[in-house]
């Protein structure tokens, strides 16, 4: 990055947060004490620019309104949304969004924030990876929020020390209505949307909606390309004044081929387009009585390096005002997905030896022996089954607001590794995985599998909140408590993964682990005039291991005739990691202006991170020991006229590990990581947007400057820091007695071309501890994808 690109947007930061700041103290002046309104949590700020509300809770909270979300690419991710407000350092695969992303907030990964659609978690129950291409259009989308610390007392989340995020779907309209929308632009991206209201009927006001959409767009580099469907439901109805319903329905089926990591090394030998190769992989002639042994191409093949996944999501709600003090509630919520991913490109060996598991693999080739090595189409396989419910009891008493609840969830998480075959034009027998007459046999019949996990997830919370109000509403007190427990009930199967002394797979074994924490939480807001409040909030939070920590404990032993004997079960050696977030902060708030600022320290005991282990040679869990996270949050929006909004966060993140990093395998031995910035965290980021509307024109550009980052846990390498604008311009065409506010939109992501690296850690957790020296292990990245523009016409009708 260039001093002159950095300074620009700098300053273009600085205008943005001194112009919400600083009229904060000249219209302070002139304030009145005519004010008694009730606020609302998340009220749209007086900035009009759709990235900052006027929020009213004792905590640290941004988040983004359907203002902005219309303003973006339309297959634009979770992550993207939020990605100018303070605190996120996110990232997509490309300009779409189609091909998945990462985020980290103060340095918690994705994997360490509970993500919610609608109040349903939607974290992966196994290890709570996030997926933001799979869950929502974004024209259904009323709001995206963060809490960038503190995860909510009512929150289901056990897998969150590092604060939540939520996505609200817009209820159904009121009046019938539809909307259609086309999009298409570069990377042969194409985009249909409709959606279609039924309006209130009858006295309930019952009222629907239901859309769907289709998208396809080719990957930036190499070839392959995303293919998705997605449904979106809504219903809601009112019997009474004191009942209440509403439910909701997501479908997302998609299938993309993966973008390429790449090392340092590879790029500087092949380029940053170097990818995946086109040419099928060939098979030998199958030779009768010969010892064949094929080697999978080094480049790979890209349509063996697909994501396919499907997932719905049905959320509920049932409320009723028992009285005018007591409202309960009922949440229901079940999640149902399928999915697979990473290569699928391996090979086999056939065998009918004795010490095999199995007996080993049948012919796979039809030569009619069994001493070939052939390559194979197969990976990892999930499916999830996940019905949870969360129940509410909300009781206003004098100056106290008092709420009660219990969420529990059963998450039945199987993960398989079959393995199918495939011909030599480059055709898969079962590109999904889930047809179980395509997979391949052992000897004695049953299916070959590189893992077969079976893992009931029991998960559950009791929580407590009161409010209460003090001074006359001038200061509020909210003190919660939430004691959280998960229960993993882990069966291995005998499969045919791991078989080091460190940790085997084929043997049978079941398991079980219980974490747990009493999590407190205590916040204070101070309203100092009408305009200003200032804040302060400290709260526990825990995160459990995830389930792989529960696998590969068998150890010695030997296997005769299928069979494991001899083997002993170790216990697991990670633990559930711990935090204590605080967060003290000022908010100024008016017509024009919305300010707020706050620091934050966080302080982690046990933290997890997921690195290579030279000595067992696979990549596990560790505790990396306690460590400390603090900075400050700056973000501000102003309306300077009738036509021009500007909008600015700035950012500061120190995390520090502070211990060096142990290694299980050899405990005499450890990594320098004492002292150390925990990787993918930059010290410095900031975010910049400028709005402008005047009549049938519309617009923004916005600006994000991510800081340098290290990509190991003793940070012997890193990434540059990049700044990424991204255009908006828009049109809106006379409405008429068929078309209804129909408009033209470009979106311009990357605008400059700017080239930079991303980690590739999955969902952001997952780092080498060194990339130089012995056990070291090159980190790989994302290459940025190059600017994308797409056009969308949309109409109501």
């Amino acid at each position: 990055m260039t001093p002159f690109k950095k300074n620009r947007l700098t300053m273009l930061v600085g205008v943005a947060l001194a112009t919400g700041f600083l009229p904060a103290y000249a219209q302070q002046a002139a304030a009145t004490s005519n004010v008694g309104n009730i606020s609302v949590e998340g009220r749209p700020g007086g900035a009009d620019t759709g990235l900052i509300a006027q929020e009213e809770t004792p905590k640290a909270r941004s988040s983004v309104s359907k203002q902005h979300l219309e303003n973006l690419v339309p297959t634009s991710g979770a992550f993207q949304t939020i990605e100018l407000l303070p605190g996120v350092n996110s990232f997509s695969q490309d300009g779409t969004g189609l091909f998945g992303g990462g985020i980290r907030v103060r340095g918690f990964a994705g994997d360490q924030m509970g993500l919610t659609i609608n109040g349903a978690p939607v974290n992966d129950s196994g290890n709570f990876a996030v997926y933001p291409q799979e869950y929502t259009d974004n024209e259904n989308l009323c709001e995206v929020f963060i809490t960038q610390g503190s995860t909510d007392s009512d929150a289901p989340h056990v897998g969150a020390s590092g604060g939540n995020i939520g996505m609200v779907t817009c209820a159904p309209k009121d009046a019938f209505g539809m909307r259609l929308a086309q999009s298409f632009g570069g990377l042969n991206y194409r985009r249909s949307f409709v959606r279609l209201d039924t309006g209130k009927i009858g006295e309930s006001g019952l009222k629907g909606f239901i859309s769907y959409s289709k998208t396809k767009a080719d990957k930036f580099k190499g070839s392959g390309n995303a293919d998705r469907d997605h449904v979106d439901v809504g219903l809601e109805f009112r019997p009474s004044a004191d009942l209440f319903f509403s439910s909701s329905l997501l479908y997302n089926n998609a299938i993309n081929n993966n973008i390429r990591t790449l090392t340092n090394a590879q790029i500087a030998q092949f380029g940053r387009n170097f990818d995946f190769g086109t040419v099928a992989p060939q098979h030998l002639t199958p030779v009768a009585g010969v010892a064949q042994s094929e080697a999978t191409p080094t480049n790979g093949f890209y349509k063996y390096n697909v994501n396919p996944f499907r997932n719905y999501l049905w959320t509920a709600k049932a409320e009723l005002k028992v009285n005018k003090d007591l409202t309960v509630s009922a949440e229901p919520y079940f999640w149902d997905g399928f999915g697979t991913g990473g290569g699928q490109l391996t090979t086999l060996a056939e065998s009918n030896s004795s010490t095999k598991l199995g007996q080993g693999v049948r012919d796979i080739n039809g030569d009619g022996d069994t001493l070939d090595t052939v390559m194979v189409y197969g990976s990892s396989v999930t499916k999830t089954k996940r019905p949870g419910i969360t129940f509410k009891a909300n009781y206003r008493v004098e100056n106290h607001n008092l709420t009660l609840g219990y969420w529990t969830e059963r998450a039945e998480h199987r993960q398989t590794g079959p393995r199918v075959t495939f011909d030599n034009a480059g055709n898969s027998a079962n590109p999904w995985l889930d047809n179980s007459s395509a997979f391949l046999l052992r000897q004695d019949g049953s299916t070959y599998q590189q893992r077969d996990w079976l893992t009931i997830t029991k998960a559950n919370s009791l929580f407590a909140q009161d409010t209460i109000s003090l001074m006359q509403d001038k200061l509020q007190l909210q003190l919660g408590l939430r004691q959280a427990q998960i229960k993993r009930d882990f069966t291995n199967t005998a499969n045919d993964g791991s078989t080091s002394i460190t940790g085997r797979s084929d043997g049978n074994y079941t398991t079980q682990a219980t974490y747990n924490k009493l999590l407190p939480s205590v916040g204070a807001k101070y309203n100092i005039s009408p305009e200003q409040s200032a804040f302060v909030n400290v709260a526990q939070n825990f995160r459990a291991p995830s389930n792989f920590v529960l696998s590969n404990l068998l150890q010695g032993g030997s296997v005769v005739n299928g069979v494991l004997t001899g083997a002993t079960l170790r216990s697991p050696n990670v633990g559930q990691e711990e935090s204590t977030n605080l967060d003290i902060g000022y908010r100024y708030q008016s017509d024009k202006t919305t300010f707020s600022g706050s620091v934050f320290l966080v302080n982690f005991k046990n933290r997890i991170a997921r690195a290579y282990d030279p000595s067992s040679l696979i990549v596990t869990d560790y505790n990396v020991g306690d460590s400390t996270i603090k900075g400050f949050e700056l973000e501000s929006g102003y309306k300077l006229n009738k036509n021009l909004a500007l909008y600015g966060s700035l950012t500061y993140t120190d995390s520090k590990i502070k211990s060096d990093l142990q290694n299980a395998a050899l405990p005499a031995a450890a990594e320098a990581t004492a002292g150390k910035q925990f990787p993918d965290t930059p010290k410095w980021m900031a975010g910049a947007s400028v709005n402008y509307s005047d009549g049938p024109v519309f617009g923004n550009v916005s600006a994000k400057l991510t800081g340098k980052a290290f990509s190991t846990l003793v940070n012997d390498e890193t990434m540059s820091g990049y700044t990424v604008f991204n255009l908006m311009a828009g049109y809106r065409l006379p409405s008429s007695s068929f078309f209804k506010t129909p408009q033209i939109r470009l979106n311009v992501a990357n605008l400059f071309n700017k080239e930079f690296l991303r980690i590739n850690s999955p969902s952001g957790s997952s780092f080498t501890v060194r990339a130089l020296g012995t056990g070291s292990s090159l980190p790989s990245y994302y290459v940025s994808a190059p600017r994308f523009a797409s056009i969308t016409l949309q109409s109501d009708f």
